[in-house]
């Protein structure tokens, strides 16, 4: 019993000088304080200063990230590449032009006298020609207007990839609201139960379940916050924007545009092979190997004719001993027609190298009959993805209705004491859950849609209202 009553007059001591040195310091810190406050001024006003807002809409983003996107840049370099060489395809019948000129001086060892000095200037042209030639040129118009669709498929795929990370990152946003809105809740139940508790209407552990479950909150906020700040980041890098200390980004848009999606349309199946850019781009390799088929059996199995002409304006001559003099001008011109016979010759190189482009031909015939019944299974599954993604949207807001209506009666029992508070909470994280998983249905929706304009080359927000 002493040791008790000792130990309780020993924490009594403990309490008081505890007591004693927050006074101090509370007079302290009364003393800095104007100070202090001065500072976070000061701060207040530097920050202000050199705050900056950016304010993003879907199309914006769009619209920039078109112009600094590396895969965009890159494929208007390929583009304009193609175009330069289909332009310039003329080119192929061009001859190959020489222009020469010499001198020189002969001399005899014994006799000096004997010196002939001579010079010749001319011009010199050839030219090949096979059969083979038509079906290049014919490569490489197909090479540049499968070009071009190439590019508008890298558009495309960078303005569905573009939107689709801004409607996430408004879902990502929400997220972090909804956390905070959570953590504000628990924070406000806390308050309630200790003013319960004082007036002896709460348990401890009443009061205590409010102060972990609000603490505990905290961290979710801090994480949320996280996610989306990361998210952003890698945004705003992809469509050419930096980061900065300072930035605030503000996006303008809501994930309630899921509301406006068409319903599936299952017409789209009649016409998605044909608008399909995989099928598309696969019809494009097919025709390109069947011209560099044709274009290598021209050149390796009929004859080409060979072109060349010459001419020497100067061809002069002197011989220093007699002083004589001559000019001779001269020109020529010559034809010639070659057929290469190793061609014909079973299990030559040139058998083989035709015989592997048949081989090309055939794999994307095979490939491009495959592709046609993915993008028809495909554009099935995805209709049907956003068809239940539609009735399940409808579900969710009547969920999110009903969780409200039972946390507001939850909450004015609990206010009234007829309800616990374990229950006033269960209550609040089913209204969270089910505004979450409503926008979360919203974000998929919008995802699949966009999915499904990009897969079959149609412009952005087609099967939007």
């Amino acid at each position: 019993m002493k040791q008790y009553i000792a130990a309780t007059a020993f924490c009594f001591a403990v309490a008081a000088l505890v007591a004693q040195e927050t006074a101090a310091a509370q007079a302290t810190g009364q003393g800095t304080a104007a100070t202090a406050t001065s500072a976070t001024a000061s701060v207040a006003v530097a920050n202000e200063v050199t705050k900056k807002t950016l304010v993003l809409t879907a199309d914006s983003a769009v619209e920039q990230a078109l112009n600094a996107h590396l895969d965009v840049q890159r494929g208007k370099i390929t583009l304009e590449q193609a175009e330069r060489k289909y332009k310039h395809a003329w080119n192929n019948v061009l001859p190959s032009i020489t222009a020469s000129g010499t001198g020189s001086e002969s001399r005899t060892y014994k006799d000096s006298d004997t010196d002939t000095l001579s010079l010749q200037a001319g011009v010199s042209a050839s030219l090949t020609l096979d059969l083979g030639l038509g079906s290049t040129i014919k490569g490489l118009k197909a090479n540049y207007e499968a070009g071009k669709a190439t590019f508008e498929d890298t558009v495309r795929a960078t303005e569905s990839a573009v939107r689709t990370s801004f409607y996430n990152l408004l879902y990502l946003k929400e997220k972090w609201d909804s956390a905070k809105t959570t953590c504000d809740s628990y924070e406000r139940q806390y308050e309630q139960t200790s003013a319960k508790a004082k007036r002896g209407m709460a348990s401890e552990l009443d009061l205590l379940t409010a102060q972990v479950n609000w603490e505990t909150a905290k961290p979710d906020v801090d994480s949320a916050e996280q996610t989306y700040m990361n998210a952003l980041a890698e945004f705003l890098n992809t469509i050419g924007y930096e980061m900065q200390p300072g930035l605030e980004v503000s996006l303008e848009g809501s994930l309630d545009y899921a509301e406006t999606a068409k319903a599936a349309d299952y017409s789209l199946l009649e016409t998605c092979v044909e608008q399909s850019s995989e099928v598309r781009s696969l019809k494009d390799s097919l025709r390109i190997a069947v011209l560099s088929r044709d274009s290598k059996k021209g050149s390796l199995y009929f004859p080409s004719l060979t072109a060349s002409a010459s001419a020497y304006p100067l061809s002069w001559q002197k011989e220093q001993n007699s002083g004589d003099e001559s000019s001779s001008p001269n020109w020529s011109v010559s034809l010639g027609l070659s057929l290469p016979l190793d061609s014909w010759l079973p299990g030559s190189s040139s058998c083989d190298t035709i015989a592997e482009l048949n081989d090309t031909v055939k794999d994307y015939e095979l490939q491009l009959e495959q592709k046609k019944k993915d993008v028809r299974s495909a554009t099935m599954e995805k209709l049907k993805e956003i068809e239940v993604s539609q009735k399940n949207l409808k579900a969710r807001h009547l969920n999110v209705e009903l969780a409200q209506k039972s946390y507001e009666m939850t909450e004015d029992a609990y206010n009234r004491g007829t309800k616990d508070l374990l229950t006033l909470q269960s209550a609040l994280d089913t209204l969270r859950t089910a505004q979450l998983q409503l926008r979360e249905e919203q974000y998929t929706l919008i995802s699949n849609v966009l999915d499904l304009e990009q897969s079959l080359s149609l412009p952005s927000g087609s099967l939007f209202e």
